[in-house]
């Protein structure tokens, strides 16, 4: 056998080779990207209440709420003390408590939330806001609005 009757067998195989490379691009599968208006959720409602050195939180969520991954309490206390905000002033939190899933303090019930944050001054009273963070980074977190939170 010559160099040249080998030519038409490699030609032969390069082609078969190359057509099935384009065939594995077919059915080629990507990571799912996030589409905010589908898979987003928002606050339907959110309750404070005081017991003693602790706040509790109970949530309703809305749209996509199995997307819920982290939930961060903002705390910010009102008085007259040092480091203390007022509750006229922008709120400015002075403490961030982080409750990702399994967190001792975080109960997810299908759309419901309940969140216990504790430690704080049970005479104290708090602004309290309540961030939702996705399960998807590209979505914005989903912040509740501002509430009160009074000693009893």
């Amino acid at each position: 056998m010559t160099k040249h009757q080998d030519l038409p067998g490699c030609r032969f195989a390069a082609l078969l080779l190359g057509a099935l490379l384009l065939c594995t691009a077919c059915g080629k599968r990507e990571w799912p990207t996030p589409v905010a208006s589908e898979d987003k959720f928002r606050w339907r409602s959110v309750e404070v209440q005081r017991n003693q050195g602790c706040v509790i939180l109970n949530c309703e969520l809305s749209g996509n709420w199995q997307n819920l991954d982290t939930v961060n309490i903002l705390l910010e206390p009102v008085g007259t003390a040092p480091g203390d905000g007022c509750a006229s002033c922008p709120f400015t939190p002075r403490s961030t408590l982080i409750f990702t899933p399994g967190t001792a303090g975080l109960r997810k019930d299908m759309n419901r939330v309940a969140v216990t944050a504790c430690d704080l001054d049970p005479k104290k009273t708090y602004r309290v806001q309540v961030v939702g963070f996705s399960v998807f980074p590209g979505i914005s977190p989903v912040a509740s609005e501002l509430m009160l939170s009074a000693p009893k």
